[in-house]
């Protein structure tokens, strides 16, 4: 049996080498992924929460062939292209990405949303005490 050299360890197909010193790296890391066009997140499949990421347009990730950051995580059943993570107590959570545009797009309106719940905050202290009056008398003493 022959051994081969370092440089044909490395030009070979396997994936990257990880250390086992960095063994506790994020569990749920994914590499290889488009993060100059899409933004990904990982998405329990709980209370319809797939469902109504789906309606936001979306995806579940795709996998594209790039290697997996952690072992654990599973290709879905009878499709190749959607990555899955067992999260805990029966939880299955789905890597999901949306088109950068959509997801800048998504945080504007949560930003103008947290402005305004604000705004009516600092509305809503001014009117607390602008209520009520106040009268000063001064009584003749004979």
């Amino acid at each position: 049996m022959s051994r081969l050299s370092r440089e044909q360890l490395e030009n070979s197909k396997r994936p990257k080498r990880i250390p086992v010193s960095e063994a506790n790296r994020d569990k749920l890391f994914v590499a290889g992924l488009d993060n100059e066009n899409y933004n990904y997140r990982w998405v329990n499949d709980v209370d319809g929460r797939l469902a109504a990421f789906i309606a936001g347009w979306w995806e579940v990730g795709d996998q594209n062939g790039n290697p997996v950051g952690d072992g654990d995580v599973n290709q879905s059943a009878g499709t190749s292209s959607k990555f899955t993570k067992g999260v805990g107590n029966g939880i299955t959570a789905y890597l999901m990405r949306i088109p950068k545009e959509f997801w800048l797009e998504d945080q504007e309106t949560k930003e103008r949303n947290l402005k305004d719940i604000e705004a009516e905050m600092k509305r809503n202290v001014k009117s607390i005490g602008d209520y009520g009056k106040v009268e000063v008398t001064v009584k003749n003493r004979v």
